[in-house]
């Protein structure tokens, strides 16, 4: 059924109100995020704006779910084999204690990471490194944490397989190969990262200034090798989280999705690992169950909106406004594109707009694929940036939020805001200029 049909009954006015209300809820940081959710999402269903069959189906992104799991108990396995402790020790030798040091060299892994890998992968791995540096050196590890947020979006961005929606992107247009994306996405994606970095130490400027005396950096080797209690079962797990990112590098060629990665090298390290960890469920503990239950609502909510119509109506007016003007439709994408994925998960939305893209090519008589280049480009770049604006704007950003609350650094919807809006506006701005000048 057509959007426009589908607007004549009562459920779409239902579904948008409830989002409505549920988003304003989350905003408050009074109630539980995953709580809210599940409760929305249990309302869609009851009043049936969403199927249950194809709640579970088609909107629950279940390959992601999976993912998040395998990868937090792969942090959570190196973490309690020390290999976490270490890293983050040994580093702060390197670093010499200096907070724009230690940032530096956190955003800079980060977004490496987040480009070779994915952002959530890398967060997952990074933030027990930061809340370890950050505790030696008793520094708030709050600006070091959104940093990574920020960077971890922006980084993911670079490549093919850095963010699940350029992934998508590329499986729907076989001329957009692994190099073409890392010789367009690469330098604004490079440029992006030394602006957002440089307005993020000037913003907590403050926050960077030592405020206690610091653990005396003399001895840290030798603390950090006290963390690993089993030398041979550490290089163990550390061998096999590596095996586990070529694989990931070489998912291509090997042919094995990315749960599938994930759940095995998990699987492999907790084999390896001390056997009372997962004997007596310690190790369960540590994944943020109540992250992965937020999304699962979202899912759903979400699939509300495109069920009822709401996402692919805003879509195609959104391409009927371009009148066929490529440059313009491109500059409209992204910033449209920008804006909803702060608001919601950017998932849904690209995966309408993906099929609406490729209509518009035709309508366009586009003669070759490349001539919509442009559009793609737009659309991983304001999905990519978008995921800053907002606390829910990226599932990063919620992990991150989770694992700091777990260690009593709590930073709520609004304090992220008013550092993750400005920067995503002036990053779309610095997006536009590159690609009104450097790809149109």
């Amino acid at each position: 059924m057509q959007p426009t049909a589908l607007m004549s009954s009562w459920q779409p006015v239902a579904a948008i109100v409830i989002f409505l209300i549920i988003y304003a809820v989350w905003m408050t940081d009074r109630i539980s995020k995953a709580l809210v959710a599940l409760a929305g999402a249990l309302i869609f269903l009851v009043i049936c704006i969403v199927d249950w069959q194809d709640a579970y189906r088609m909107h629950i992104e279940w390959n992601t779910v999976f993912l998040w799991i395998g990868m937090m108990l792969i942090a959570a396995v190196m973490n309690r084999s020390g290999l976490i402790p270490y890293a983050a020790i040994y580093s702060l030798k390197w670093t010499k204690g200096g907070p724009i040091r230690v940032m530096l060299l956190l955003t800079a892994f980060t977004a490496i990471g987040s480009a070779l890998l994915d952002s959530v992968t890398m967060v997952l791995l990074i933030v027990p490194v930061t809340i370890v540096m950050t505790r030696k050196l008793e520094l708030n590890p709050v600006p070091f944490l959104i940093a990574e947020i920020v960077v971890s979006n922006l980084g993911g961005a670079a490549t093919m397989i850095g963010h699940p929606v350029n992934i998508w992107i590329g499986s729907a247009n076989p001329q957009l190969t692994f190099d073409l994306f890392l010789k367009v996405m690469g330098p604004i994606v490079l440029i992006l990262l030394v602006v957002n970095i440089g307005l993020l130490l000037l913003f907590y400027r403050k926050s960077f200034r030592q405020k206690g005396p610091t653990t005396s950096l003399q001895h840290l080797e030798e603390e950090a090798r006290s963390y690993i209690q089993s030398p041979r079962r550490s290089m163990i797990i550390f061998i096999i989280f590596i095996l586990t990112l070529l694989a990931f590098i070489c998912q291509k060629w090997i042919g094995l999705e990315a749960p599938v990665i994930a759940l095995s090298g998990a699987v492999l390290m907790l084999l390896v690992s001390s056997p009372s960890q997962w004997r007596t469920g310690e190790i369960w503990r540590e994944i943020e169950w109540g992250t992965v239950l937020f999304f699962i609502g979202l899912f759903i909510l979400v699939g509300g909106l495109v069920d009822t119509g709401w996402i692919s109506l805003g879509a195609m007016h959104l391409i009927e406004l371009t009148n066929g003007n490529l440059g313009f439709a491109a500059i409209i994408i992204l910033w449209i594109t920008g804006v909803v994925s702060a608001a919601i998960d950017n998932i849904p939305w690209v995966a309408t707009m993906i099929p609406l893209i490729q209509e518009a090519g035709v309508q366009m008589n586009a003669n070759t694929p490349a001539v919509l280049n442009p559009l793609w480009w737009a659309l991983s770049l304001g999905a990519c940036i978008g995921g800053n604006g907002t606390l829910i704007g990226a599932s990063s950003n919620m992990l991150v939020a989770a694992m700091a609350h777990r260690e009593k650094h709590h930073f709520s919807y609004m304090e992220f805001l008013k550092v993750g809006l400005p920067l995503t506006l002036i990053s779309l701005i610095i997006a536009s200029l590159y690609l009104y000048f450097i790809i149109l």
